[in-house]
């Protein structure tokens, strides 16, 4: 039995591929074989700049490490994280912690978890939600806290006796 792709099915990976910004596909199915690579479609739109209160300056202005940046480790469909931030999801200013979810890239139904790597507050959110992602696009910029010491924390070992 041959199987033929028809035009149609083809029209509607072309579409998908451009919704979900993919360059390239190849697909299998029993003995026929399709391969398409499409040129990346030209970006003219900004991001925008994140908006934040005073206080939110005056936190940011004494930290001078450069902000972390979480970035896609799939392909999928970005989805802020629904726990744990004041306002339901993450937002410019909030704080976050190490190890906290700060949303999910979901590809046929399955989440892949998006985890903060540092503590600091929230800078910059690159992406709508439910918008598509590619690998390594930028998603989330964080401005870590400023590291302190054990001797500044009061975090010293007790005498030894």
């Amino acid at each position: 039995m041959a199987v033929m792709f028809q035009a149609t099915d083809v029209e509607e990976m072309l579409a998908l591929m451009g919704q979900w910004g993919i360059t390239e596909l190849q697909l299998t199915v029993a003995d026929a074989s399709l391969s398409v690579v499409r040129a990346p479609a030209p970006t003219t739109e900004s991001i925008p700049l994140p908006t934040c209160t005073a206080n939110d300056i005056a936190l940011l202005s004494d930290i001078d490490d450069d902000p972390v940046t979480i970035t896609a480790p799939v392909v999928g469909v970005f989805h802020p994280a629904k726990r744990g931030f004041p306002a339901g999801s993450p937002q410019v200013g909030d704080q976050v912690q190490a190890g906290q979810l700060v949303g999910t890239i979901e590809l046929m139904h399955v989440p892949t978890d998006l985890i903060s790597p540092v503590s600091g507050l929230i800078e910059g959110i690159l992406i709508d939600n439910g918008a598509g992602v590619e690998y390594g696009q930028s998603l989330i910029a964080i401005r870590p806290f400023e590291e302190v010491s054990e001797d500044e924390a009061g975090m010293l070992p007790p005498p030894a006796r």
